[in-house]
């Protein structure tokens, strides 16, 4: 009886899809709203692999992915970019499986250097 070998092969996608949660809070306090902003963000891998500290590192590119998204998000929302002094909102991010056609085929809410992203919504806890 023989042992299959496995191989284990990496599979880098073409673009990472992350569901991008913006939590607004109060300016004084800095308590929480309650509310959440929801985007989806489509980050090309070669967007990632440009500014990540190593193109190499699958788990580098992800987190270079989330940081690319976080930046955009603020264009989606207003138009134009974070502001000096402009309160920075809790961000996390969730990796999604690629979504269906119809969402990417919409006109983005923002789009940079091939990052894209699109405001779903805002909801309230």
């Amino acid at each position: 009886m023989t042992r299959r070998k496995r191989i284990r092969t990496s599979y880098m996608p073409e673009a990472y899809y992350l569901q991008v949660t913006l939590e607004p809070h109060h300016k004084h306090s800095g308590s929480t709203t309650g509310r959440r902003i929801l985007f989806l963000a489509e980050v090309p891998v070669e967007a990632a692999k440009k500014s990540a500290t190593n193109p190499d590192d699958e788990k580098a590119l992800y987190q270079e992915a989330e940081r690319l998204a976080g930046d955009l998000a603020p264009m989606a929302m207003t138009g134009g970019s974070r502001q000096t002094g402009e309160d920075i909102m809790r961000t996390s991010y969730h990796a999604i499986p690629r979504p269906p056609d119809y969402l990417l085929e919409r006109t983005a809410d923002a789009e940079k250097d091939g990052i894209r992203l699109w405001l779903l919504g805002a909801n309230v806890e």
